[in-house]
């Protein structure tokens, strides 16, 4: 649909104070338990964390990726812009938090069941396909989320059109992890079960 772009009044609900009552916890409750977790030694409670989180992660990534950029495509600028405010705490503060809890917790789940080996080709393709993960999220994913958090906590007017952008780039980069997600559930499960295919 072509609608206009333009400047978008935030409510003055959407303050840094808010926002950050609201993402602090998203951001700090996830890795907290990891570390319980691990102090505890519990590895029945580590994997279901790393279980839980991997799920909470690729489950955002398949409704952010496929259904909300759709939903989006629907929306004026106002409405996708709403969207977009409504959606940054959780894409800010959660989604950092939860993709590290998911990583650490495996990474400790296959050094402890000895599946961790620099040699072993399964393990080799998941590093590389972490590592483009990580670089995407932390090279284009994060700071996307940053620029649309400070243009929404702008004094005055806010360009509309800068978070419609980066919103919906951010929505086509969750289809796009979603798929890598797919493809390590798939070699770490052949690794747990010991059915490789």
């Amino acid at each position: 649909m072509g609608h206009d772009e333009g400047t978008l009044q935030v409510p003055t609900s959407f303050t840094i104070r808010g926002s950050l009552r609201v993402g602090l916890p998203m951001l700090l409750i996830p890795p907290t338990l990891l570390i319980i977790i691990l102090i505890s030694g519990n590895f029945f409670l580590l994997d279901y964390i790393h279980i839980l989180s991997g799920l909470t992660w690729t489950g955002m990534d398949l409704i952010l990726g496929l259904f909300f950029s759709n939903v989006m495509r629907g929306l004026s600028n106002e409405g996708r812009a709403r969207v977009a405010m409504r959606l940054t705490p959780t894409m800010l503060f959660f989604m950092p938090s939860i993709t590290t809890v998911t990583t650490t917790a495996g990474v400790f789940l296959a050094i402890h069941d000895g599946f961790f080996s620099p040699v072993s080709p399964i393990i080799v393709v998941v590093l590389i396909i972490v590592t483009i993960l990580t670089a995407i999220g932390l090279g284009v994913f994060l700071p996307n989320e940053l620029r649309i958090y400070l243009e929404l906590i702008k004094t005055g007017q806010r360009d509309i059109g800068k978070v419609i952008r980066l919103t919906m780039l951010n929505l086509r980069i969750s289809l796009f992890i979603l798929v890598f997600q797919v493809v390590i559930i798939f070699l770490m499960a052949q690794l747990a079960t010991g059915i490789y295919i």
